[in-house]
């Protein structure tokens, strides 16, 4: 699957511009600055490849960043029928932009949505992956608040239809995991809110019901989660209460896991604090390269300090 050029072959500080057919036939808008070793980050629903310019901007120093508009998100095709959008088609585009641009595998960040999207790429395709780093992921996947989120997905694609992308981004903004950005950068908070409003209300509608509505939630694939085999940070904002138990789960679960839970964090950790949040996938980055990431000692998992009743056999 070949990609298509946009904006002729040099790259300057925007990156080279490429347009991406899928197996399905939707356009894709994908963005490729740098060079070096392959970076694919994959936006939340709140946002889109616009979301990440801080981390490209550091990044692209030594890396090849690649990032992209998912379907559903303007410059690329929005399809207007409901069966186009799935959780299994983000993992598919995903690979099809690996595909375009030649790459083997890549270290794969993703934030929320696109969290959820790097984990099952790593499950489904495990040899694209190099590394993963999800942030945010979880939303609507703890047993306790399950049924609530779904009934929640609906609700905001209905009130996307009758209020409009500007009301409903509003909300959001002001929502529980999005004031610790108001409060850090207010700014940055406006701009997020202002992106929302120019989205397209059919891509929203349809990708909050098709791909967050429907997607299985991580609690329910622990068995899966127990073979992923990249290494894997999970990152969490201590304020947001939707993803922090999600990542306990993962920590718990997939053998080469690391947590990082941010102070006086919130959903969107990239834009809250960019520095911080590159510095931590910099630090996760070259710890994957040099080989020294763990998978995660056995051992570890008593919850007695001392654990005195562990057979001696054990005792190192």
């Amino acid at each position: 699957m070949a990609a298509d050029a946009e904006g002729g072959d040099d790259v300057d500080a925007t990156g080279r511009r490429w347009t991406v057919p899928t197996s399905d036939d939707v356009r894709l808008a994908v963005t490729e600055t740098g060079s070096g070793t392959p970076i694919l980050l994959l936006h939340e629903y709140a946002g889109d490849q616009r979301s990440w310019a801080a981390q490209v901007a550091d990044l692209a120093a030594d890396h090849r960043c690649i990032t992209f508009a998912a379907r559903g998100y303007l410059p690329s095709d929005v399809p207007s029928d409901p069966a186009a959008y799935s959780w299994r088609r983000a993992v598919d585009d995903a690979v099809a932009v690996l595909d375009a641009l030649g790459v083997g595998s890549a270290h794969v960040v993703g934030l929320s949505m696109g969290g959820y999207t790097a984990l099952q790429l790593g499950l489904r395709h495990p040899d694209r992956v190099r590394s993963i780093l999800a942030a945010s992921v979880g939303s609507g996947s703890d047993p306790t608040t399950r049924a609530a989120y779904l009934a929640e997905t609906g609700a905001v694609a209905a009130a996307l239809r009758s209020r409009g992308a500007g009301h409903v981004g509003r909300r959001m903004a002001d929502g529980p995991s999005r004031i610790q950005l108001k409060a850090a950068d207010r700014a940055a908070w406006d701009a997020m809110v202002a992106q929302f409003a120019g989205f397209s209300v059919e891509g929203l509608a349809h990708t909050i019901v098709e791909v967050q509505g429907r997607r299985p939630a991580l609690h329910d694939l622990v068995d899966d989660l127990a073979g992923l085999a990249a290494p894997l940070l999970a990152v969490a904002g201590d304020e947001d209460e939707a993803c922090l138990s999600t990542g306990l789960l993962l920590k718990r679960t997939v053998p080469a896991c690391g947590l990082a839970v941010l102070p006086n964090g919130g959903h969107v950790p990239n834009l809250e604090d960019p520095h911080r949040f590159t510095a931590l996938l910099r630090w996760f980055l070259a710890r994957v390269r040099s080989g020294s990431w763990p998978r995660r000692d056995p051992r570890s998992r008593a919850t007695l300090q001392f654990d005195m009743d562990r057979p001696e056999s054990v005792v190192r």
